[in-house]
């Protein structure tokens, strides 16, 4: 799904690469990466495997790697799909840090429709009853059962955050600010030893256009994970009755996230 990940310059910053894990090599902290589906978690996940990738727990099928194992000190853990209490009722070492990652539910629904119905590889039963459905729906009855049937978990978890006062990164702020706003995180949230040019390679690295072989940003494959890489697509897809229904679900969670000012959209 992610393809060949390069590790250039890890035996600059930590000596010689080591694919293996080893509980011997730690970092003085331990990192969680706290996103939801379609928020560009596999894009993290990239960055972090060009940069610390000795230092991973391998993401797993529901979480499974964080909720029914050891928390292994010193070690990151990307892509964890998990609500602000479920995350609290792990028992996490004393020395942690985490960021949370977000994206546009709107958006998020249409990632998530294009993905389940053609490119993601299926991992769950329920995924194959899913994208049967899907292909048997038109664009508008898909989104609608999307909505009532997955966006809630995303929502869940978007809510559970912002109810514990945690800084929200947005996927959409990343998107333009890729550079900055990862430095940000990786240095000053995570304090993790890594150095500005180390973080600028590892982004540039795996940018979509590159991720991509030279599609830009925009031009669509809906056969590819990286099947856009643009915020707001969700405008060339709802129609009022799709429109109508996340309004009325979660309209006062765009809000309140600071993706729309009031419901006039």
């Amino acid at each position: 799904m992610l393809g060949v990940l390069r590790r250039p310059f890890l035996a600059n910053l930590w000596g010689k690469v080591r694919p293996e894990h080893s509980e011997k090599s730690t970092l003085p902290t331990t990192v969680f990466h706290i996103t939801h589906l379609k928020a560009g978690s596999q894009w993290v996940n990239a960055i972090l495997h060009t940069l610390a990738y000795q230092y991973l727990v391998i993401p797993e099928v529901d979480n499974n790697n964080f909720f029914y194992k050891p928390i292994i000190e010193g070690k990151i853990y990307p892509t964890l799909y998990v609500t602000y209490q479920e995350f609290c009722s792990v028992s996490l070492p004393r020395r942690h840090r985490k960021f949370v990652i977000i994206r546009d539910l709107r958006d998020t629904l249409i990632s998530l429709y294009f993905s389940i119905k053609y490119s993601h590889p299926i991992q769950k039963n329920t995924h194959h009853e899913i994208r049967h459905k899907l292909n048997e729906l038109d664009i508008e009855d898909g989104l609608l059962f999307l909505t009532e049937r997955m966006l809630f978990i995303p929502a869940k978890i978007q809510w559970s955050w912002l109810a514990a006062q945690e800084r929200l990164y947005r996927y959409e702020d990343l998107l333009d600010h890729d550079e900055e706003l990862f430095e940000e995180i990786f240095l000053k949230v995570c304090r993790l030893p890594f150095t500005r040019q180390q973080i600028r390679q590892a982004v540039q690295q795996h940018r979509f256009e590159v991720r991509t072989n030279g599609r830009p940003r925009g031009v669509e494959d809906v056969h590819a994970h990286e099947r856009k890489g643009i915020a707001g697509d969700w405008r060339n897809y709802f129609t009022e009755k799709v429109k109508s229904q996340i309004k009325f679900r979660y309209g006062s969670l765009l809000i309140a996230t600071g993706y729309e000012k009031d419901f006039n959209w």
